[in-house]
């Protein structure tokens, strides 16, 4: 049988539980094998921490990825998270012109709560909507997919409102997509629209800020996807496990600087065989 393989790329903060010290393990535990390319090294990420180191790598994504190539190295899904810089993007292109028959799942990390992470410019949002229409799904949290449709955020939503942006991403060229976030009057949602078809799923909701969140629910989807099961089987590990692993985090007032993805990895794993069982 051949072993599936996911080429992750994205930035590598040692300290903090997010981008790729998350992926790298989450994916590995559900059986993929996972090359990881860190595009940038931090000591810690920048949500919070003081003095934090940085070292950027985006000169050593294209060689990288050509000596995969020479290595005869093909890869079954590229997965793009945090990417920081519109140089990086173009970088990344050229690694997608290498790996035509990749599939690309794009996490377009800029922004959160109706405002872009420090650092983040306009230019790079374009240069991420690119992207974001050659993937085959984008994961864009609210807004994100606001900035993506070119639509005015608003942290309350309705039904209509991101039928709305949906049509719009849509228009864009973005053909499969997941919003996630969405907070309605009644709950919490994520919409995936398919061909147009938008569908909503409910979401729980646990109180405060869990950092890593958004990580955490594309690295368990991704390993889904990989292990074979479909978007909306994917979609449900994704959104259980994310939340799981909320609710235990939640209890520990002290881990304020990501998600406890580790204590909860034995129920990812048994929700992933009852899918593949199914």
């Amino acid at each position: 049988m051949k072993d599936i393989k996911v080429l992750t790329i994205q930035d590598y903060s040692s300290f903090g539980q997010c981008s790729l010290s998350v992926a790298l393990p989450i994916i590995s535990a559900m059986g993929i094998e996972t090359i990881s390319l860190p595009v940038a090294l931090l000591s810690t990420h920048t949500s919070g921490f003081e003095g934090y180191t940085f070292v950027d790598l985006k000169d050593n994504v294209i060689p990288a990825v050509e000596q995969y190539k020479k290595l005869g190295l093909n890869f079954d899904y590229i997965y793009l998270g945090y990417l920081g810089s519109s140089a990086v993007v173009k970088a990344v292109e050229e690694v997608c012109k290498l790996y035509p028959n990749a599939k690309l799942i794009v996490d377009p990390a800029m922004a959160e709560d109706g405002q872009f992470y420090d650092g983040i410019t306009t230019d790079f949002a374009q240069s991420i909507a690119t992207l974001c229409q050659k993937s085959y799904i984008a994961l864009p949290n609210l807004t994100e997919a606001c900035l993506l449709s070119e639509v005015e955020y608003s942290r309350i939503q309705t039904k209509e409102s991101i039928l709305n942006i949906c049509k719009k991403l849509t228009q864009t060229g973005i053909k499969r997509f997941v919003v996630t976030g969405i907070r309605m009057k009644d709950g919490m949602r994520l919409a995936y629209c398919d061909d147009n078809e938008v569908k909503f799923i409910e979401t729980q909701e646990v109180k405060g800020d869990f950092l890593g969140s958004g990580d955490v629910f594309a690295s368990s989807f991704v390993g889904a996807l990989a292990n074979g099961l479909n978007i909306s089987q994917s979609l449900d590990i994704a959104v259980k496990y994310t939340q799981k692993t909320v609710e235990v985090t939640s209890q520990d007032k002290s881990h304020w600087y990501g998600l406890k993805f580790e204590k909860t990895i034995p129920y990812l794993l048994e929700l992933l065989k009852q899918l593949k069982n199914c």
